[in-house]
């Protein structure tokens, strides 16, 4: 049921390789992977379907961002690929031009490769994929962000006019409120992922993002709650609808 359907987990790693340590503020540090990292979504998430997930935190390699800062908005704010700035705006890590080349070439490319390389392989065999591009957020609005409204749902689901089927996303919103769940769409993140290659360019690449409030799941810092198992239950029976969708 699942086989065309490919999860992507980008932001669950708390690796950092030792020879970028120096890099940091090790007094920030600390809280960025605190509130940055998208605590346990590749247990979350796990399903039938294929996982793609980064091997290195985002604060090392932000693989959701454009490779080119002049095409990625957040680079302004320090917080492209290559994130010099904190979730507070504060600078915490130097900026290094050959470093940022350096981590681009060794996680970024590869990790893009492979996703093609998934969604690809999709294609060729059943003519249709859709990426699920499963993270987190935070109950309250980080400073860095730029929706500040402090009514946040349970459930963001993400979606791109040319790549998310409207029909799924309906059936995703019924199945989450049928377990009482609130869900917004495009808020307070916007957008799904899907390879350069394919972007605005092949339909049969379906994608959604799907973005949990941390206070469903998680107690008061990074601790699992008595929630946990009941959260990855719901979320894995609507993967199994999105994969209905595009069989």
């Amino acid at each position: 049921m699942l086989e065309n359907v490919v999860i992507h987990v980008p932001h669950a790693s708390l690796y950092i390789p030792e020879k970028y340590i120096p890099d940091y503020d090790l007094e920030v540090l600390g809280h960025e992977m605190l509130v940055m990292t998208d605590w346990y979504c590749n247990e979350l998430f796990d399903c039938e379907a294929e996982m793609v997930n980064l091997k290195v935190s985002r604060l090392v390699c932000d693989v959701e961002r454009f490779r080119d800062d002049k095409d990625e908005s957040m680079s302004r704010m320090g917080m492209g690929l290559y994130y010099t700035h904190s979730s507070e705006m504060k600078p915490f890590r130097k900026h290094i031009a050959e470093k940022r080349e350096e981590v681009a070439r060794t996680f970024y490319d590869p990790h893009h490769a492979q996703l093609e390389a998934v969604v690809e392989k999709r294609l060729s065999d059943y003519g249709r994929c859709l990426i699920g591009d499963g993270h987190s957020f935070y109950p309250e609005p980080l400073p860095y962000e730029p929706d500040q409204q402090p009514n946040r749902p349970d459930i963001c689901i993400g979606t791109d006019d040319y790549h998310t089927s409207p029909n799924m996303v309906y059936k995703m919103v019924n199945y989450l409120q049928d377990h009482n769940l609130s869900v917004k769409i495009n808020s307070p993140f916007a957008g799904a992922l899907v390879p350069m290659k394919y972007y605005r360019q092949d339909s049969r690449v379906q994608s959604v993002m799907i973005e949990i409030n941390r206070g469903l799941y998680l107690e008061q810092g990074c601790e699992k709650s008595e929630r946990f198992n009941e959260i990855q239950r719901i979320i894995k029976g609507m993967i199994e609808i999105m994969g209905a969708e595009v069989e």
